[in-house]
């Protein structure tokens, strides 16, 4: 296509501009776009909250909302046959699935790990620049002055790796959102069982969906937890859907006074009190509340003190592990596979079933049997899985101590927000503490709470007659200040409250379109480069 011909700029025009202030030159830049983009283990209820976001968009704010599925361009540009998937047994629907998610692990392989984004980043300059130049031909310095702001959503369905959703965030900035929607284990079951998976599938397909076995492997789990808003969505949750959504809308364009909820506050105040923590394996903050949602103590995992408490910075003895330089829950759990090992040659009954195992001679041979076996025994069985070495007090451990300190019984009845789903050792602690309900943010897979104390703890929020734990729900504690914190005025001179309406209202932290464009060209080039346009 053709450059059109620009207009020319009259005197007046150039005048007029004089007159504007940089400030002023700067905000006429602006665009109201949005880019949204959608996170959620397979099975879960994501259709209803992208058709819940467009609705609303649509009809209280004036957007034209696309939706773009990333899941498009791995049927346009994957041969499916070229993939390692056993077909046989298998059920259509199963195979279907499983290719989609193959299929985007080999364009990620082969392309890069942002490729399926680089996809729709193009997509979007396509859109912005159509009538104007060919995505091939585009003259960035002359573009950015054409472009005119748009009042328009893409809603990107949905990220599966943490280099897409950075690859969306190093573009659009403010501008981009996750939202992360999670419905429970039974619940993405019985939706993949309706979609005439056998069992043995259903357990196959989650367990590849959540996390790969390489680093260019769908990774739900790690993506998922880096989200802006968190919901969660079952069949009974679908009523109050459009409030959630109307909350989380009007925080993104400041249309309303919204202020943080008790499950929000408290969770942010476990994330902040991650950050005290020094731990070499991962930062895990807690807070615990009472019956009334006030906040009785927070907690971090780190190692204790002789006196009290825990090791903070600043202090004249700090035996922290990053001091010493190792971890010493690793350090013994290669202990303990040695030791398995040194038992296993010392067994004299082996040779009975293995003959010929008591032959290995030599220093050599025994010492290459003895790092093969160990290292199988310490990566692939569940001593990979113990925790109970650590020097470190667990942040939920932390927090309830230190609330029986200071609050006594006014834990029990209670809440525990924690960064991360808490260990089987933890869960007994919780229970014998009275606390009635656990939130959770990012999962934990060597957990055991609910197999191990299946009778007093359960994932299912209907149940009152146990611990419920349950992924969190709300906004997330990364951007609270940001989604908290006027920028604007509430009130106008005459002391009442300035409303908007909303059909005209920008998004609160909008961006610039002289920046938009040259980042995603970057995109661009990068598919170019790879022959994918």
């Amino acid at each position: 296509m053709s450059q059109v011909k620009l207009k020319k700029v009259s005197d007046v025009d150039i005048f007029e501009n004089q007159k504007k202030s940089t400030l002023e030159k700067v905000k006429a830049t602006l665009t109201s776009e949005l880019v949204i983009g959608v996170c959620s283990p397979i099975g879960s209820l994501r259709e209803p909250v992208i058709n819940e976001i467009k609705k609303q968009l649509t009809e209280v704010y004036h957007y034209e909302v696309e939706i773009i599925k990333l899941s498009d361009y791995i049927k346009a540009k994957v041969d499916f046959d070229i993939l390692d998937i056993e077909k046989a047994g298998k059920t259509p629907s199963f195979i279907k699935l499983m290719e989609l998610i193959k299929g985007g692990d080999h364009l990620r392989e082969t392309n890069g790990y942002s490729c399926l984004a680089d996809f729709a980043i193009t997509k979007i300059l396509e859109d912005r620049i159509e009538g104007l130049y060919e995505i091939s031909e585009i003259p960035l310095e002359k573009v950015i002055n054409d472009l005119k702001p748009r009042r328009k959503c893409y809603i990107i369905d949905s990220l599966k790796h943490k280099e897409e959703l950075a690859l969306f965030r190093s573009v659009y900035s403010s501008i981009f959102y996750l939202i992360s929607i999670f419905s429970t284990e039974n619940e993405r079951k019985d939706a993949l069982f309706k979609k005439d998976l056998s069992q043995t599938e259903i357990d196959e397909i989650m367990k590849e969906d959540d996390y790969g076995n390489s680093d260019h492997g769908q990774n739900v789990r790690d993506t998922f937890v880096e989200a802006d808003f968190f919901i969660r969505m079952s069949e009974n949750g679908k009523t109050d859907l459009d409030e959630k959504i109307s909350r989380y809308l009007k925080i993104i364009f400041e249309s309303e006074i919204v202020t943080p909820n008790v499950r929000e506050i408290a969770m942010y105040e476990a994330k902040s009190a991650a950050g005290n923590s020094s731990c070499l394996s991962r930062q895990v903050g807690a807070a615990i509340t009472d019956r009334q949602g006030e906040i009785i103590s927070r907690g971090w995992n780190d190692v204790p003190k002789f006196g009290g408490n825990l090791y903070k910075d600043g202090q004249e003895v700090d035996n922290r592990c990053f001091h010493l330089g190792y971890c010493s829950n690793d350090i013994t759990k290669d202990d303990v596979s040695g030791d398995i090992v040194e038992s296993i040659f010392k067994s004299k009954d082996l040779e009975k079933v293995i003959p010929g195992f008591n032959m290995i001679k030599g220093h050599k041979e025994k010492d290459k049997a003895t790092d093969i076996l160990r290292d199988i025994i310490r990566r692939s069985s569940k001593v990979k899985d113990l925790i109970e070495f650590s020097r470190s007090v667990h942040a939920e451990m932390h927090a309830i101590i230190v609330g029986s300190q200071l609050g006594g019984s006014k834990m029990i009845g209670g809440k525990l927000f924690c960064t991360t789903y808490p260990c089987h050792n933890c869960a007994r602690h919780i229970i014998v503490a009275g606390i009635e309900e656990i939130y959770y943010i990012e999962p934990y897979k060597k957990s055991l709470c609910t197999i191990l104390h299946k009778d007093a703890i359960t994932e299912n929020e209907n149940d009152t007659s146990k611990v419920k734990i349950l992924m969190y729900d709300g906004v997330a504690p990364r951007r609270f200040l940001e989604f908290f914190t006027q920028s604007g005025k509430r009130k106008g001179l005459d002391g009442r409250v300035i409303l908007e309406e909303k059909s005209l209202k920008f998004p609160k932290s909008p961006l610039t379109l002289q920046a938009i464009p040259t980042l995603e060209m970057q995109s661009v080039h990068s598919l170019s480069d790879k022959g994918l346009l």
